[in-house]
C-alpha cells in the first residue's frame, strides 16, 4: 500500500477545491533542494505530490484523504477541453512534481513510473474526474505560453497511459520545447556539476533560461 511521507508547508490555501485536472512536473533540482523550495514561505509554492527517483512519495498539500486543498503549482495557467476554457488551475488540480533535473533531457525513472500508476489509481478512487484520462495534463500544456516546458520530452505519456488508463485510448500530450532548444541542453548536461548544491544551482538556473527561451517561441 502507498504511503506519502508528509511534509508540512505553509504555501496552500487552507479551502478545499473541485478537483478536475492532475498537473505533471519536474522540479529541475533534487529531492532535498525541492522539499526546501516548498516549504519555504518567502517562496510561496508547492504541489500537492513530490515524487523521488526512487518511487518515494511525499504529500506537501493535502490531497491523498480525498479533499484537495488548493495548491500553488500551477501560477497563470488555462487549458480548453474541448467544452470548457478552464483558467487558474491551481483552483481545479492536484499537482504532481516529479524530481528530474530536466525533463526534456533526463529519462524518469521506472520506479517513479511504477509509483505514478499507484498513485494514479489511489486518487481515481477519490476524484471522479481523474478517472479519464483526458483529465491528466503537463505543465507545459497549461502554461506553455509562459515557458513552462514540463515533464517534457522524456516523460514517456504513451507508458503513462498504457499503465493508468488501459482501457482509454490516450490523448496526445506534446512538448512545447523546441527540438533546437532541447538538443542545446543535452550539450550542456556533459559539462553540467553532478553534485548538489552545484547541480541545483545550475539546473534551477537553466530552468529559468529555457522558460524564457520557450515563451519568446511561443510569443
Amino acid at each position: 500500500m502507498l504511503t506519502p511521507h508528509r511534509i508540512s508547508t505553509p504555501n496552500y490555501n487552507p479551502r478545499a477545491i473541485d478537483v478536475r485536472f492532475l498537473i505533471l512536473h519536474y522540479t529541475a533540482v533534487d529531492l532535498a533542494r525541492t522539499l526546501e523550495i516548498f516549504t519555504d514561505p518567502a517562496r510561496k509554492v508547492a504541489a500537492h505530490l513530490v515524487l523521488d527517483v526512487d518511487g518515494a512519495l511525499y504529500e506537501c498539500v493535502p490531497c491523498w484523504q480525498g479533499e484537495a486543498k488548493r495548491g500553488w503549482h500551477a501560477g497563470v495557467s488555462r487549458w480548453h477541453d474541448g467544452v470548457t476554457e478552464w483558467e487558474t488551475l491551481n483552483d481545479w488540480s492536484i499537482g504532481v512534481e516529479m524530481v528530474n533535473y530536466n525533463g526534456n533531457i533526463f529519462a524518469f525513472t521506472d520506479a517513479q513510473y511504477a509509483t505514478l500508476a499507484t498513485m494514479v489509481a489511489h486518487l481515481r478512487q477519490h476524484y471522479p474526474a481523474l478517472r479519464r484520462a483526458e483529465a491528466v495534463l503537463g505543465h507545459e500544456q497549461i502554461a506553455g505560453f509562459r515557458g513552462k516546458a514540463d515533464p517534457g520530452w522524456c516523460f514517456d505519456w504513451p507508458r503513462f497511459f498504457a499503465a493508468c488508463y488501459p482501457d482509454q485510448p490516450a490523448p496526445s500530450r506534446q512538448p512545447v520545447c523546441p527540438p533546437a532548444l532541447r538538443d542545446a541542453l543535452a550539450r550542456l548536461a556533459e559539462v553540467a556539476p553532478t553534485t548538489a548544491p552545484a547541480a541545483n544551482a545550475f539546473w534551477e538556473r537553466i530552468s529559468l533560461l529555457t522558460e524564457t527561451a520557450v515563451a519568446c517561441n511561443a510569443g
